[in-house]
């Protein structure tokens, strides 16, 4: 029987079916799951009406769509070949290339994405500028959005993940052990895809990704925290691609930096610390800067003051002299190895008791040459970043929103983006924004 149906299939550049063909129906970001089965198997999308189906052989999903409705063009969702049902042959045409494009995007030159400053148009009219589209909210899930934002500007992870190569077939459509790496990847690409049918995202399937490998961790209609999001995806990721590729390092390559502690357990019995301090090495993946305490007092209006303070300042964290006090001690943190890619943790947010507080302190911050040369104890070391990504909340611990600012290197023009708007912003709104995680990129140093 299956060599009867092999001997049906065949080859034709003339389908009469190809203009019948719905663009606008299309929409390849949502999971690829037969509408009627549920199943991921062997599924094929209706190019007329944009439903998915499984299967083309006789009494398959597909194959009774394709007689009850007289839709006859299907694409395989694995490995992008077009067949018309019934007759179940093969169509092969040029015309077609763009939907196999938007499926699976490619990417021959990635210079041409950093320097791009044309916008391109969505079928609907609609212009976009590629790397710079909105996603979609599905739900509480803004906090994942600046997320995805924000990893998608460090290029080595984003061109690493777009020439990330997957074994896919029709029976196993995906890995569990590298389900994350997949979608993000794919995530990824249509971000940046220029040829894109919109001129926004849905990040549905990472989500949903997301939610499978975190136990509901994160998970659609529950709000949660972007840093969580953060330290939780970095550290899945970084697993999945070293069961893909064994020796890979693109994590932390990207992100890991070293530092040096001491630490001054207090004396038992007795009023202040050991003499003799315990000094550990440890790598991080982040910095996290404690904001000062919000006042009580209020100005002669009887308005809340709200505080305002410099990065430079609480970064002395860091430099090796300032103490940090704790419950099991006091610390003195000092950097012996910068990242690539250092992310800065506000910490905004305090759960007492009762419920969650937000520390609205204004931390001022410029957007190049930041200087944490103080923070490595080196002489005539120049330490110097520039922000790429700055993710803010706005409102209050209960009510608020996550935005992300983030920067078209092409023109140094920077844009707002807040789920699926966006819009310029002026650099001097950026710095006196309540950042709550921020990227830097470390300058090249001068040879």
């Amino acid at each position: 029987m299956i060599d009867e149906i092999k001997k049906k299939v065949k080859y034709n550049q003339q389908c009469p079916y190809i203009a019948t063909i719905c663009r606008h129906m299309l929409d390849f970001d949502f999971e690829k799951l037969c509408s009627v089965t549920l199943s991921n198997l062997n599924v094929y999308v209706c190019l007329i009406c944009g439903k998915y189906y499984q299967g083309k052989s006789i009494n398959t999903q597909a194959y009774i769509h394709s007689l009850e409705q007289d839709h006859h063009l299907f694409m395989n969702l694995q490995n992008t070949k077009i067949y018309c049902l019934p007759d179940n042959y093969e169509v092969v045409d040029h015309s077609l290339e763009d939907i196999q494009y938007n499926l699976d995007p490619k990417f021959n030159n990635l210079k041409e994405l950093d320097d791009n400053v044309e916008e391109s148009r969505a079928l609907d009219g609609t212009t976009f500028l590629p790397g710079f589209v909105g996603l979609n909210n599905l739900s509480k899930s803004d906090y994942f959005n600046v997320v995805m934002q924000a990893l998608c500007r460090i290029k080595p992870l984003r061109n690493f993940m777009i020439f990330l190569q997957f074994q896919k077939s029709a029976t196993e459509p995906f890995d569990y052990n590298c389900l994350l790496s997949q979608r993000f990847s794919e995530l990824t690409r249509k971000i940046w895809n220029p040829r894109n049918y919109k001129g926004h995202v849905s990040p549905h399937e990472l989500l949903q990704a997301v939610t499978l490998k975190s136990n509901k961790q994160f998970k659609i209609g529950q709000q949660s925290d972007p840093m969580h999001l953060i330290i939780w995806f970095l550290d899945n990721l970084k697993k999945e691609l070293l069961h893909i590729n064994k020796i890979n390092t693109i994590i932390s390559d990207c992100f890991q930096g070293e530092l040096q502690y001491e630490w001054y357990k207090p004396l038992k019995n007795a009023i202040g610390y050991q003499p003799i301090p315990i000094i550990e090495q440890k790598s991080f993946f982040y910095l996290s800067l404690d904001l000062p305490s919000t006042p009580l007092q209020k100005d002669g209006s009887q308005k809340a003051l709200i505080p305002s303070i410099s990065i430079q300042e609480l970064i002395k964290k860091y430099d090796g002299f300032t103490n940090t006090d704790s419950a099991d001690g006091r610390r003195r943190y000092t950097i012996t190895k910068f990242p690539k890619y250092l992310i800065i943790h506000m910490k905004r947010f305090i759960k007492n008791n009762f419920f969650m507080e937000k520390n609205p302190t204004i931390v001022t911050f410029p957007l190049n040459d930041l200087d944490l040369s103080q923070c490595l104890n080196l002489e005539q070391q120049n330490v110097k970043y520039n922000l790429i990504a700055n993710i803010c909340h706005e409102g209050t611990a209960k009510v608020g929103i996550y935005k992300i600012h983030v920067k078209n290197e092409a023109n140094n023009q920077w844009f707002q983006i807040q789920d699926l708007h966006k819009q310029n912003i002026v650099p001097q709104l950026i710095s006196v924004s309540e950042a709550y995680v921020q990227i830097y990129e470390l300058q090249q140093q001068q040879q």
